[in-house]
């Protein structure tokens, strides 16, 4: 039986899971595996990942969650390699807080410690700037700067009714930002360093 790309989510939803989610691993998996081998993953990192995206792409077509308009490869995908670079950062910081605590760099040790005297410190300040925009803006902020993520998929992460409504959230967003800045035009020379 060939099944077109464009079958998968109907297909799932009469229960032929069984057909389509080997198809999912046969085309995706190689693609999502080279993309993080070549990224400092391992092969397991690559089975947690792929397994964690078709698990969400699968639970969403059940649950009537999952847009027709997209591509079922390139949906999977891109929420395959989303989620390997979430990881990624979230060990990045484990490892520089696990790296603090080696004695036998007190060199690079104290180096990092006024590193993070400086982060800390812009940290604080971010706090101040991001007080009075409230959390649902910082969310979309962060996802839209920090981490770079589509208007789709933040659509789908905090569950907007369409890519229109969070443009509209995103430009609110960022006056609320301006004015923060008007308020207080000292806390971007801070960010710099200036003061």
């Amino acid at each position: 039986m060939k099944i077109e790309e464009q079958e998968i989510p109907s297909l799932i939803r009469q229960g032929k899971d069984r057909v389509v989610i080997p198809l999912l691993y046969k085309i995706l998996f190689p693609k999502v595996k080279a993309y993080i081998l070549r990224n400092r993953g391992s092969k397991e990192d690559a089975d947690d990942v792929f397994q964690d995206a078709v698990l969400l792409f699968y639970t969403q077509v059940v649950e009537n969650k999952f847009n027709d308009k997209y591509t079922v490869y390139g949906y999977v995908y891109r929420l395959s390699i989303n989620r390997w670079l979430n990881k990624i950062r979230k060990d990045k910081k484990l490892v520089f807080v696990e790296g603090l605590q080696d004695e036998e760099d007190r060199v690079d040790e104290r180096a990092d410690m006024r590193a993070l005297n400086v982060l800390l410190n812009h940290e604080n300040v971010l706090r101040k700037l991001f007080s009075g925009i409230g959390e649902k803006c910082i969310e979309i902020l962060t996802y839209t700067i920090y981490y770079n993520l589509m208007l789709e998929d933040i659509v789908l992460r905090m569950g907007f009714t369409s890519e229109g409504a969070v443009k509209m959230q995103l430009k609110r967003c960022k006056g609320k930002l301006y004015k923060e800045i008007e308020k207080d035009p000292s806390l971007i020379e801070k960010l710099k360093g200036n003061e």
